[in-house]
C-alpha cells in the first residue's frame, strides 16, 4: 500500500498539495495530468529524493516520511532510464544486486552479485541478449528495460515510473506496457505510474489519480474519470470535445439551458444555478439534415459544418449551432453523407451522454 496524507511538496514558487492519495496493494496506479501539474514532485517525494514541505508518506503501512531514499524499498524509473553509461547492461542490473541481500534490504556492498538472480531479471523483462551491450547501443525502449530490471532488482515493495514511456517508439512502447501490466500482476508489486499520456494510461493501469495545476483533482477507475469527470479541468483533460456552460430550466429538471443557446436534455435532475454539460464527441450522431428523428430522451440540433479533421478512419466534425459542437464521425460516413465545410447536418445527442458537472 502507498499513502499519501496531507502532502505538501515545492519547488521555487510552485507548490503541490495539500494530497490525500490511496493506492492499494498490488495496484496499478497512474497519476495522469497535463505537463507542469506536479506529478513528478509527488514521484521524487514518495521516493524520498525531494523534501517536502508538510504530510506524511506511508509505504505498506510504515511511515517512511523520514527515512532516506535508500531505505525505503522503493524502485524508480525515470524518463530517460540514468544507465550509467560505463557499465555493462549486466552491471547497470547487479549495482543493485551488489547492494541488496535477497530479500531486498540493504546489506551493504556485496562483493558477489547472484548470478542467477541476474539471469532471471534478465529473462523477466526480456534483455538476456543485451547484458553484454553498453547503454550508449540501446534504443529507447531497451535503456527503459534495463532501467525496470535494475529497479526490480532490490525487490522493491514499490515501482515508482516517471515518464517511462515518452522517449519509446510505438512498436516498442507496447511491448513495455503490455512488460509493465505483467510485472504488476505476476509480482503483485504496487505501480504509481507519472505520464501525462492518455492512450497509455489506459493501457496499464487500473486506478486514475488526475492532477492540474498541483491539485488532485479526481481519483477513480479509468471508465469513471472518463465518463463521469468530477471537474471541467478532468473533462478537458481526458479529452471531451464539448463542455458547455449552462443552467437549469426553470419548472423542467430535465433539461439544461445552454449559456450560447439551446436547450439539452439530460438524463438525471438538474443541479441549481450555473453547472457545465459534458459531451463526448463520439457519443454525438452525426445525420444528415433530413434524418431529424430523434428517439425519447435525445436531443437534436441543425447547424452548419465549420470544419472537418481527419485523422485516419475517423474525423472530427465541427457544427456551428451555436453553440460549436465537436462530432466524432467515420470516414466512411463522411463521404456516404457528402459532409464538408458548410453542408448543413443534424445532431443526435442522447440525453445519458451528458455528464454535468
Amino acid at each position: 500500500m502507498i499513502g499519501l496524507r496531507g502532502l505538501e511538496v515545492a519547488a521555487g514558487d510552485f507548490s503541490v498539495g495539500p494530497l490525500d492519495l490511496e493506492v492499494a496493494a498490488g495496484e496499478y496506479a497512474v497519476l495522469l495530468g497535463p505537463s507542469g501539474a506536479g506529478k513528478t514532485l509527488v514521484l521524487e517525494a514518495l521516493a524520498g529524493v525531494r523534501r517536502i514541505r508538510a504530510g506524511r508518506l506511508l509505504v505498506d503501512g510504515a511511515d517512511v516520511t523520514e527515512l532516506p531514499a535508500e531505505r525505503r524499498r522503493v524502485g524508480l524509473v525515470f524518463q530517460d532510464g540514468l544507465l550509467f553509461p560505463h557499465l555493462s547492461v549486466a552491471d547497470n542490473v547487479a549495482y543493485s544486486l551488489h547492494r541488496s541481500n535477497g530479500d531486498g534490504e540493504r546489506a551493504g556492498w556485496r562483493r558477489r552479485p547472484s548470478a542467477d538472480r541476474l539471469a532471471q531479471l534478465a529473462g523477466q523483462v526480456g534483455i538476456t541478449h543485451l547484458l553484454k551491450r553498453r547503454p550508449q547501443t540501446l534504443s529507447g525502449g531497451e535503456s527503459q528495460r534495463v532501467a525496470l530490471a535494475r529497479a526490480l532488482a532490490a525487490r522493491p515493495r514499490a515501482l515508482l515510473l516517471d515518464e517511462p514511456l515518452s522517449a519509446v517508439d510505438d512498436d516498442a512502447r507496447d511491448g513495455l506496457q503490455d512488460l509493465l501490466r505483467r510485472l504488476s500482476a505476476d509480482e503483485g508489486l504496487t505501480v504509481v505510474h507519472v505520464t501525462h499520456d492518455l492512450e497509455e494510461a489506459f493501457a496499464v493501469g487500473s486506478l486514475f489519480a488526475v492532477m492540474v495545476a498541483g491539485r488532485l483533482q479526481q481519483v477513480g477507475a479509468p471508465y469513471d474519470v472518463l465518463r463521469r469527470p468530477a471537474t471541467v479541468e478532468v473533462a478537458r483533460f481526458t479529452g471531451a470535445r464539448n463542455v458547455f456552460e449552462a443552467r437549469s430550466v426553470p419548472g423542467d429538471s430535465r433539461h439544461l439551458a445552454l449559456a450560447l443557446g439551446g436547450t439539452l436534455r439530460i438524463s438525471s435532475p438538474a443541479p441549481a444555478g450555473v453547472c457545465h454539460a459534458v459531451v463526448r464527441a463520439e457519443d454525438i450522431t452525426v445525420l444528415p439534415e433530413q434524418h431529424s428523428r430523434v428517439g425519447e430522451g435525445d436531443s437534436f440540433f441543425t447547424g452548419r459544418v465549420r470544419r472537418v479533421v481527419c485523422a485516419g478512419a475517423t474525423a472530427v466534425v465541427e457544427v456551428d449551432v451555436p453553440p460549436l459542437f465537436r462530432a466524432a464521425i467515420s470516414a466512411r460516413e463522411l463521404e456516404a453523407f457528402a459532409i464538408g465545410p458548410g453542408s448543413k447536418v443534424g445532431l443526435r445527442v442522447p440525453a445519458a451522454a451528458v455528464h454535468v458537472v
